[in-house]
């Protein structure tokens, strides 16, 4: 069968081929289903699954018997994919869920959706819960405008590449992270965008769902006491960093704040929050750091 190149219209024949449903699943509370994901469960005639046995969990609450569930994952997607299109030309119905929300959200699954297109297979989706804009909405951060940054990296230098690289997105961030490095993610958060307003979100739609909003020293502070006290933060977590907004300062307005800054803080880092803070040139904040240290010692 001849492929579609990217530049021809995409244009489907409901008879010609199956078509591939994409099924968001609860990301925690199984009640969230929809009845739509629910007939499909029940009736595509293959069933692509992120794990089997997470999935299962989910059809026997249902109380779905099936068969068919093929394993899809980031590890034998490459060697699967062209037994799955294969089937699809055959007029073979096929769903695909993640573990937990919505499919292709920071899971495997992109691919195959693409080489979809290029083969004229018809692709839908049967909505559903997404802890992404789950956690936005419950964060009281602005809804308007966001991006999703995905996971963060367990590397620090990774890590702050990650954050350099949108440090000046005038938008509120989205990152996904896991409670065992949440206290180095957000120092290297506090070090590249200043003590902006942060969520944190986790258990979402759970029992025990919990959603910390506060500055980014204030947070760190609380999960700081929360592991003194034996209480820490587990699981996977959502992080909803408020968006960059820029601050003009006059230069009155500077010296008053490396002033402050300089009666309780060395010199050094003095001039690496203030950089920080207000994201002027290191020169600007620098020279104007030396005078009003100058002029401090004179006084002394």
């Amino acid at each position: 069968m001849k492929k579609v190149s990217k530049e021809e219209p995409r244009q489907y024949d409901k008879n010609l081929n199956g078509c591939l449903y994409l099924i968001s699943t609860p990301i925690g509370n199984f009640d969230d289903i929809s009845l739509r994901a629910i007939k499909l469960l029940e009736t595509v005639e293959i069933l692509l699954c992120e794990d089997t046995r997470k999935t299962k969990k989910l059809l026997s609450h249902l109380n779905i018997r099936r068969k068919n569930l093929v394993s899809y994952n980031d590890n034998n997607a490459s060697n699967k994919r062209p037994e799955i299109i294969n089937k699809l030309l055959s007029k073979i119905n096929i769903g695909m869920v993640s573990d937990a929300g919505t499919p292709l959200i920071s899971d495997p699954g992109y691919k195959l959706v693409k080489d979809c297109h290029l083969n004229n297979i018809k692709v839908t989706h049967a909505p559903g819960p997404s802890s992404v804009i789950n956690g936005l909405i419950l964060s009281g951060l602005p809804t308007n405008q966001f991006y999703f940054g995905g996971f963060v990296s367990s590397k620090k230098n990774l890590k702050k590449k990650q954050f350099i690289a949108t440090q000046t997105y005038n938008m509120t961030g989205i990152w996904f992270d896991t409670c065992l490095r949440i206290n180095n993610t957000l120092a290297v958060m506090l070090e590249v965008f200043g003590n902006r307003k942060i969520s944190i979100a986790r258990e979402l739609t759970k029992t025990y769902e919990e959603i910390i909003t506060s500055d980014l020293n204030s947070v760190i502070k609380i999960v700081d006491e929360r592991e003194e006290n034996n209480n820490p933060l587990k699981g996977e977590v959502i992080l909803i960093i408020d968006g960059y907004v820029k601050k003009k300062f006059d230069i009155e307005t500077l010296s008053v704040i490396i002033k402050n800054k300089l009666e309780r803080l060395s010199f050094r880092d003095t001039v690496k929050e203030v950089i920080t803070e207000t994201k002027l040139p290191r020169r600007v904040i620098y020279n104007e750091a030396i005078k009003i240290r100058n002029d401090l010692h004179r006084k002394i």
